[in-house]
């Protein structure tokens, strides 16, 4: 009762093992050239400037300006409740 229509996700064996010697000679290929893995990704991502670092810093920017302000608005709040309820010293 098998219609024909294959699964794409299921493959053969063999085909698997074409594909794992396919990957393999592409891997020998590569480290014969010379370049291993982290060459070839960092070379892939050498182009853009925004990287890890970059980021860090942008966020750690953001992170200061955030608490400056913050701290800025509890302090003229703080000396806005302190003008609007004087404490009475009646020890005088």
């Amino acid at each position: 009762m098998e219609t024909g229509v294959r699964d794409p996700n299921s493959e053969s064996v063999d085909e698997l093992r074409q594909r794992l010697n396919n990957m393999k000679r592409m891997m020998a290929e590569r480290q014969s050239a010379g370049m291993s893995l982290d060459e070839g990704q960092n070379r892939r991502r050498a182009g853009s400037i925004i990287d890890g670092s970059f980021l860090s810093v942008v966020f750690g920017v953001a992170l200061l300006v955030i608490i400056s302000v913050s701290i800025y608005a509890f302090y003229n709040l703080y000396h806005a409740i302190l003008k609007k309820f004087p404490s009475h010293h009646t020890e005088l």
